[in-house]
């Protein structure tokens, strides 16, 4: 079982796999992906996607998931400070917790970051989205492999599999292949959007279950 991240240096405890459905609009989709076997759920928040989640939205549906579950915030920062970013961090989080009646957010998935030196001191519950040849930038801390950006564009497999470190692997993932996925690049965990979608932001049942299913199948 994932245990809260509060108060651990590290994202995971690699005891158990990490599948994350992400890009969840609805209070639907987000309990079926529990109940197909999804540990961790990802909510959208930046403006200018298509699956952007309103934090008042979100904060409803966060307010009743189990505990066990990870809840990721996922921002694009650009080129932010270390103070612009915390900033952010802390504004989406004590808006949702004034919803919540649970510890909100458990971790902060930062797109746009160009190194460690923007994140903020003392910030341990960061997951920073990167492209495979520049996760080298960011040595201390978690990682998810995406060139994506929500587009279904997949990762570039020849680059991933020459990683020396632990990652989560996200980008053109689908039921069709993400079991070749785990079995060859063997990541702490997976994170798929569109790949499970019937529309926009929408999630596919079929596709979702299925999904969960190949990616457990190498991993149980």
């Amino acid at each position: 079982m994932i245990v809260a991240v509060h108060d651990q240096s590290s994202l995971w405890l690699t005891d158990e796999f990490l599948v994350k459905v992400c890009g969840l609009t609805s209070a639907k989709d987000a309990f079926l992906s529990i109940d197909y076997g999804a540990n961790a759920l990802g909510f959208n928040f930046y403006p200018p996607s298509p699956r952007y989640l309103d934090p008042r939205q979100a904060a409803k549906i966060i307010d009743g998931l189990p505990d066990h579950i990870l809840v990721v915030a996922v921002m694009v920062v650009g080129k932010a400070t270390n103070e612009a970013i915390k900033d952010q961090v802390e504004g989406l989080e004590k808006e949702i917790a004034e919803i919540s009646g649970r510890s909100p957010i458990d971790v902060f998935q930062l797109h746009g970051l160009e190194s460690e030196s923007q994140i903020p001191l003392g910030f341990d519950r960061v997951l920073v989205a990167t492209d495979p040849s520049d996760a080298d930038r960011f040595p201390k801390q978690e990682i998810l492999i995406d060139t994506s950006w929500g587009t279904g564009a997949r990762a570039d497999w020849n680059r991933v599999q020459q990683l020396k470190r632990s990652f989560i692997l996200s980008g053109g993932l689908t039921p069709e292949n993400v079991s070749e996925a785990v079995r060859l690049l063997r990541p702490a965990g997976v994170d798929v959007c569109s790949g499970v979608e019937s529309e926009l932001g929408v999630k596919d049942p079929v596709r979702l279950r299925r999904f969960v299913e190949e990616a457990r199948g190498d991993t149980d």
